[in-house]
């Protein structure tokens, strides 16, 4: 069975960009320069995901603040609420407080946003293997207070995110649900538009919304539950909160062997849970250290 790795999410902030971020935020560094070290350091870390032959990768994200913020602060109608609990983790994040989805605002070019680092959103790189990343539509609106139409909320979130990525030019995207969510059917158009990696969290039970939808890859908790729905099931292994380097992959992607001639094997949640040093040293892992 041929592995391929996948990372997605907020990597871990290395100690030169959080000195950094330190200083922007004291008024010492301007949001230009600390914009070019975002650049800089995201550059260093695709230098690393080729040395570990990662097959896929997301964007660093290094100036999301959280796995919202730069997407919600993009689009008019939602602003910054309190600070919310991500799960049962001891990290937060902003509860976007919806009112309307209005217009799209720039998001991949030069930007200072309300308490956040400096857009773009992304720092994109030439390569077959680089993945952006888009929060899971119905995590969004989980992790929200919605005060207008919810139904109208999320069709015009599905359409943004069409916009955004008619307006980017994506090829290929990675959708992240951190929650469970029962509505996989709401990324049909999107399937289309780019090629779709989704990371759904749980077991979804209305399978049928994905009838006639087709993925790239699918990647679970059960790699069974979504294998028809896409061309390469995928299966969430590398433990994000442990700091034990070696996760024995390959032992434990051995029960499928006999089922699926290739399989994605993905981290179970965003790197950010890691220190730097662990996560640098993680993602040589993924093959079993192949």
């Amino acid at each position: 069975m041929e592995l391929i790795s996948l990372l997605y999410g907020i990597y871990p902030r290395s100690e030169n960009l959080r000195k950094a971020y330190g200083k922007w935020e004291k008024g010492q560094l301007t949001s230009k320069e600390t914009s070019s070290i975002i650049e800089e350091e995201s550059r260093r870390y695709y230098d690393l995901m080729n040395e570990a032959s990662i097959d896929y990768f997301t964007d660093p994200l290094f100036n999301w603040y959280d796995l919202l913020r730069p997407v919600v602060l993009s689009i008019d109608g939602i602003k910054l609420g309190p600070l919310a609990r991500y799960k049962a983790t001891n990290t937060f994040y902003r509860e976007p407080e919806i009112e309307k989805i209005g217009k799209l605002l720039e998001m991949n070019e030069f930007r200072e946003v309300e308490e956040n680092p400096p857009l773009p959103a992304y720092h994109e790189l030439d390569s077959e293997s680089y993945l952006y990343f888009l929060p899971g539509i119905n995590s969004l609106l989980k992790m929200s207070k919605i005060t207008g139409n919810f139904m109208d909320i999320k069709e015009r979130l599905k359409d943004t995110y069409l916009e955004i990525i008619k307006k980017i030019k994506m090829k290929r995207l990675l959708i992240y649900e951190p929650f469970e969510s029962d509505d996989i059917g709401i990324y049909g158009e999107i399937t289309e538009a780019v090629t779709t990696f989704l990371v759904l969290t749980g077991s979804a039970e209305k399978l049928k919304a994905l009838e006639g939808m087709k993925f790239f890859s699918i990647i679970s908790d059960n790699p069974y539950t979504y294998s028809k729905y896409c061309e390469v099931p995928g299966i969430k292994i590398v433990d994000a909160q442990s700091t034990r380097i070696n996760d024995g992959i390959l032992q434990k992607v051995k029960q499928y062997s006999e089922d699926f001639q290739k399989m994605v094997v993905a981290n179970t949640e965003s790197f950010d849970f890691l220190p730097r040093v662990i996560a640098d040293k993680k993602i040589f892992s993924f093959k079993g250290g192949e």
